[in-house]
């Protein structure tokens, strides 16, 4: 990873810890509908990668309370996203359905996904 690179994930790091997100505020049964929903999605993220926490931000602000995996962190997520998505590149969406798993790993196809979805 270059330095640039580097050095753009840490001032997004700092800016996500500092300022806060305003979620979409909707009524208390909608919210609960979209929350058993978004539970079925798992974020594999990295706090040092910038697509990465514009994505976790952008979860936050549709009020999505998304399962977050940390895959430097955790070497199991870390496992389970090279074993289940086939490359360990972050950010990567996995959406559970009834048959299957969707994973989708280009940040701007997660973003649009949440935006079309919710």
């Amino acid at each position: 990873m270059n330095l640039a690179r580097q050095l753009k994930g840490m001032a997004f790091d700092w800016a996500d810890r500092v300022v806060p997100v305003k979620p979409v505020v909707r009524a208390p049964h909608v919210q609960s509908t979209l929350d058993r929903e978004s539970r079925r999605m798992h974020l594999y993220f990295s706090r040092h990668c910038p697509a990465s926490i514009q994505v976790r931000r952008h979860c936050q602000k549709l009020g999505l309370r998304v399962v977050e995996k940390d895959v430097e962190r955790v070497d199991a997520y870390r496992n389970e996203l090279i074993c289940g998505g086939g490359a360990p590149r972050v950010p990567c969406l996995r959406i559970d359905g009834q048959a299957d798993s969707e994973w989708l790993y280009s940040p701007q196809a997660i973003v649009d996904f949440l935006n079309q979805r919710f």
